[in-house]
């Protein structure tokens, strides 16, 4: 099959899954003409909620008519859930015409895996200029692939967790470490805050972005949302509130399948 024998030569141009750095996909995205500068986006940090997150945020746009570009990590059951354009997975024939290009430009030069994927992404998505991109972050967002972006729209850090410990000097592995780096770098547009595990996790990312100039919305100081009332979710901000209905089967649904069904909700009420 062409696509998987492309697939195999793109993971072995680097001998590590993972190295941290942004020199290799910075030289190839020069080399593509700098296609994510081209884009508009929405970043999505984190540790845990990422895709549902973006699935959420997907529905959304959908359902008001605006076409989405989806860059997500990693796959469940093939590698074209990872690339959605115009609101469609890249058929195997696309995906690997795509993938052919950038492997060309890069002419075997050492890069990982993940970073040549995000490299194709990013060329394929300057095709679609008016499409707004949803992307995930992998790993820590510092030296993470996609954060080669100049601008974006927003910024959205979910939950962050003790995780990826192995990637930290032992004198290193705390919430503080992980909180920064996946939000130091943060581009300067809209932060928006999500519920997190402590108290301490919050006002660590408060910390390390209170110099970033963006404007910024936290959970419980700006909005706050409950699902726990009447097989209803709430939401509420400045502007007033949402009353939306859960899914019938919430309690047994997968999350992809809960965050799709997110489109057909209706507002009950909604206040200026």
């Amino acid at each position: 099959m062409k696509l998987q024998k492309i697939i195999n030569r793109l993971q072995k141009l680097h001998p590590k899954k993972i190295d941290l750095s942004l020199n290799r996909i910075t030289d190839l995205c020069k080399k593509l003409g700098n296609p994510q500068n081209k884009i508009k986006a929405i970043s999505v940090v984190g540790t845990n909620g990422k895709y549902s997150t973006i699935n959420a945020i997907y529905s959304i746009l959908k359902e008001a008519n605006i076409q989405s570009n989806v860059y997500t990590s990693p796959h469940i059951q093939k590698i074209n859930e990872r690339f959605i354009f115009n609101n469609k997975e890249l058929e195997d024939n696309e995906l690997a015409d795509l993938f052919e290009e950038v492997e060309t430009v890069n002419d075997s030069q050492p890069i990982t895996f993940f970073e040549i994927l995000t490299a194709c992404y990013f060329h394929k998505a300057a095709q679609y200029p008016d499409n707004i991109n949803l992307i995930e972050s992998g790993l820590f967002h510092r030296f993470d692939a996609t954060n080669i972006l100049k601008k974006n729209l927003a910024s959205v850090v979910c939950s962050i967790s003790r995780d990826h410990f192995d990637w930290l000097p032992k004198d290193q592995q705390t919430i503080k470490k992980i909180v920064f780096e996946k939000t130091s770098s943060l581009l300067k547009s809209n932060i928006i805050v999500s519920k997190q595990n402590s108290n301490e996790t919050t006002e660590c990312i408060k910390k390390t972005i209170s110099k970033n100039k963006s404007k910024k919305l936290f959970f419980n100081d700006d909005y706050c949302f409950s699902s726990n009332e009447n097989a209803f979710f709430y939401y509420e901000d400045k502007f007033g509130g949402l009353k939306l209905p859960l899914p019938k089967n919430f309690r047994t649904v997968s999350t992809r399948k809960y965050f799709n069904s997110i489109s057909n909700f209706k507002i009950i009420k909604y206040k200026y």
